[in-house]
């Protein structure tokens, strides 16, 4: 797209959540756990968990091996003071429910509630590639698309793993980070619970979302998950959401807007025909299939990635045997059927999707039957004009010279003359009738309610909104100036219209839909023609067509929605910018009157100790990605370890944010292990008041020709300290290394503070090693520019610390730069300094 501009989107994204509040995070339920192992930690403690959750004794005595470990290693003392962690007033195992659910509608209802709390919506969960929910110590969902399972793919919390495939769980289990290695690697080794695993066969590639979710409920308690991830030889893992392209149109109930027009708290058309709040809106890069559905009616068709899912009715739910072997649908089948949200790619021609109508009305006592008369031919005939010699804007309808165009003609002169208002009529060079008016009154309320070029003429919130009984006036006006009507065989009528606006042809099928007609809209393409001599050139054109006393409809209709068959399904190959929202309490939005279901949202976090281990295996030729986004309460003490081993020609991306929490001490790793390996690491962290940020990346080069870059961006306002802490080692022999190391840091105020504890270590000759450093703060120049452009000083703060992460914010994923600006926001207005 040569016009999109990515800053400007994230501005526009970011702009409207200045009103975000720590408060709407930070929230526990009142779920008893099952089984607890209490507080304190000691032999008894790791065998009740490795007891109850049924081990083998290979694990039993790995986790013993690591007690002994962890007991036995001093607390850091290098970096943050963790001298607030009391590890004998811990509950390190709690047990949420009895069972484990493959289903979402399995998973207790306490327990789902607080995911969808956190964001995670039902329908999400069932409709990515697979994914994996944590409730305090027990995974509580899990589930894996059968098309991945068909080709291998394992993907589940690390306990089924452990129970189901020992054998490939023992394999990788603490070889990238062995309890050895440090105490808080030893401490999850003791007590891991939960977590998840997944393995991706030899050259598979997965090109849809796999996500974990996790939460932690209670008070002085700790999440120790524990994650494997395996790509296998020449395996591919993405971690991608699908969406929308920019150009579809969504439901506000009066109009039809871009999706990429709409922002945070504008208002659409949920599944429920209500209006609900956007809450949050993504934009990232997609490269896949997109799928195109035609329905019955191709001016409603749109495009959505293949795993977008889409209210609908599969066909053979509704199907009834007929002689001869054939199958029609069964009405009474359709009527009783319930819709659900389905994949894009798991659609089909015939089978049904949703149009839905909206409910909600308002009426306006001042818009009489007259004016919804005069504003119906207006929009079909009407056009208005400035009288240079009069100095006056002039409102004009054309008529044909039949007689029944001459009693329309006449009929409009008398309602105008009616109202008080002064109106002409003539016959035109003998070809027309023509009804003028000078009214400014009348001409003032037709270009509020409907616009001035018949292109772009579309009717206001005002008139969208008015009851059913008046917009069915509206359009009986709007038919007589715009309108044909033929009788089909068996006597039902036929009635068309033609416009050459797109949204006021969307507007008309919703009005009629409210009056229980559904109405399809045909596209006669632009063309050239010649017209008495003179070449025309015409305009896409756009039929709003129905059929009045029907026998049979391939629509149905039952309450608000029409089930309308799908025509076509088509899919190409895309590679742009794609679009998506979340939408408040129905997770749905309309797309030119279809209902489909919204994203998920970000999670949110609480725990009093958070030490988790994520091990990834990217295999020879194997492509990994691993995003986190973490905002955690700041009573946590997050404490994670992460390490790649990465093959010969493989790549691994880190992309990580990480905001909130009372410490956090994070450096993810990659061991390049093979000639060609690589690694990206992309972090963002930021500090707020009393809070410390000890971070940064490791690239160890162990063979020839790898590359490695990191690039660190830390923020500090209050009394924040942040530090970048990263290791950069190209041991001999790793000959024609290259690394590259950036790390900024950015000062809000005078209290705030920030380190650099760089360890470089370069024993080849050959290599290439780069380090960049630069420590800025806001000063009074720039807020004082800012401020005098009409900002004020929060604002002006705000604006320079998206600018600083800009950089940085060019070159992650979109869906991520948006997630980072909307969550450096919301910390930024837990201290006043947004909004």
């Amino acid at each position: 797209m040569e016009d999109y501009n990515k800053d400007e989107e994230i501005e526009k994204l970011t702009e409207s959540l200045k009103h975000n509040k720590k408060s709407d995070f930070e929230f526990h339920d009142t779920i008893n756990p099952v089984y607890s192992t209490g507080t304190g930690l000691n032999r008894k403690t790791v065998e009740e968990i490795s007891d109850i959750k049924h081990e083998p004794d290979w694990m039993r005595r790995s986790r013993l091996k690591a007690l002994d470990i962890f007991l036995s290693k001093p607390m850091p003392t290098w970096g943050p003071d963790l001298s607030g962690i009391n590890f004998d007033e811990l509950t390190y195992y709690s047990k949420p429910g009895e069972t484990k659910a493959k289903n979402w509608d399995d998973v207790p209802d306490k327990i789902k509630e607080t995911f969808n709390k956190l964001g995670i919506p039902q329908m999400e969960q069932k409709y990515l590639a697979g994914s994996v929910a944590q409730y305090d110590s027990e995974g509580v969902y899990g589930s894996l698309r059968k098309e991945w399972e068909d080709k291998g793919v394992i993907f589940t919390d690390l306990d089924t793993a452990v129970q189901e495939h020992p054998d490939l769980v023992k394999d990788y289990y603490c070889r990238a980070i062995p309890p050895s290695d440090n105490k808080f690697a030893a401490l999850n080794g003791a007590v891991w619970s939960g977590g998840s695993f997944l393995y991706v066969p030899k050259n598979v590639t997965i090109d849809m979302p796999l996500q974990t979710y996790f939460r932690m409920n209670g008070e002085q308690s700790g999440q120790f998950e524990h994650t494997i991830v395996v790509a296998d030889e020449g395996a591919k893992v993405h971690y991608i959401e699908g969406c929308l392209p920019e150009d579809e149109l969504i439901s506000q109930g009066d109009k039809f807007v871009p999706i990429n027009e709409l922002l945070t708290d504008d208002s659409v058309v949920s599944n429920t025909g209500n209006q609900r709040k956007i809450t949050r809106k993504y934009v990232h890069p997609y490269s896949g299939l997109m799928y195109k559905i035609t329905p019955l009616s191709p001016g409603n068709a749109f495009r959505a990635t293949s795993e977008h899912p889409v209210l609908s009715i599969k066909k053979e739910d509704v199907t009834s045997r007929i002689r001869d072997g054939h199958y029609e649908i069964s009405t009474k089948k359709l009527m009783e059927a319930i819709p659900e949200y389905r994949r894009m790619d798991e659609l089909s021609e015939g089978d049904f999707i949703v149009y839905v109508s909206p409910v909600e009305t308002e009426d306006d006592a001042s818009i009489d039957e007259d004016m919804l008369k005069i504003l119906g031919l207006y929009t079909a005939e009407g056009s208005i004009s400035f009288n240079k010699s009069l100095n006056l804007y002039q409102m004009s309808f054309s008529f044909g010279l039949s007689a029944k165009e001459e009693k329309i003609a006449y009929e409009l002169y008398n309602i105008i003359k009616e109202k008080g208002e002064r109106a002409n009529i003539f016959k035109a060079d003998k070809k027309y009738y023509t009804v003028s008016t000078y009214s400014k009154t009348l001409i003032d309320f037709c270009l509020n309610n409907a616009g001035k070029y018949a292109d772009k003429k579309a009717f206001s919130e005002k008139i969208m909104k008015l009851p059913p009984e008046k917009q069915k006036l509206l359009i009986d006006y709007y038919l007589k100036g715009d309108g044909n009507v033929y009788i089909k065989k068996g006597k039902s009528k036929m009635i068309r219209a033609g416009t050459a606006s797109k949204i006021l042809a969307l507007q008309l099928q919703e009005m009629l839909s409210r009056n229980n007609t559904f109405a399809s809209i045909m596209i006669r393409k632009a063309s050239d023609d010649v017209i008495l001599g003179r070449n025309i050139k015409r305009k896409e054109q756009y039929i709003v067509e129905y059929t009045e006393n029907i026998k049979f409809s391939r629509v149905r209709h039952k309450d608000n929605y029409y089930y309308v068959p799908i025509k076509k399904m088509e899919a190409e190959v895309y590679d742009d910018i794609v679009y998506n929202m979340e939408v408040e309490t129905d997770d749905s939005y309309l797309v030119k009157g279809f209902a489909v279901h919204n994203c998920t949202a970000p999670k949110y976090n609480t725990s009093s100790l958070h030490t988790a281990i994520v091990e990834i295996y990217a295999r020879k030729n194997s492509d990994v990605k691993y995003t986190s986004v973490q905002n955690w309460s700041d009573s946590v003490y997050n404490l994670p370890v992460k390490r790649a081993w990465v093959d010969e020609n493989a790549h691994m991306d880190w992309v990580t944010g990480e905001l909130g929490s009372k410490v956090t001490m994070i450096y993810p790793s990659s061991y390049l292990r093979g000639r060609g390996a690589s690694t990206s690491n992309l972090q963002i962290t930021l500090a707020t008041k009393d809070t410390f940020k000890d971070a940064g990346g490791k690239a160890l080069h162990l063979a020839p020709d790898t590359t490695s870059r990191i690039v660190s961006k830390s923020i500090s306002l209050d009394n924040g300290l942040t530090a970048y802490r990263g290791l950069v080692r190209m041991n001999e022999g790793a000959k024609r290394a290259k690394s590259h190391v950036q790390c900024d840091a950015l000062l809000i105020n005078s209290d705030s503070k920030n380190y650099t504890y760089p360890y470089d270590e370069i024993y080849e000759p050959t290599a290439e090693f780069s380090h960049e450093a630069t420590v800025g703060k806001i000063g009074t120049d720039e807020l004082t520019y800012l401020r005098s452009r009409g900002l004020s000083e929060d604002e002006a703060s705000s604006m320079i610390v998206l600018g600083f992460m800009d950089d940085i914010m060019k070159e992650i994923p979109m869906e991520f730069a948006v997630e980072m600006n909307r969550l450096v926001k919301l910390e930024m207005s837990k201290m006043g300094a947004v909004g």
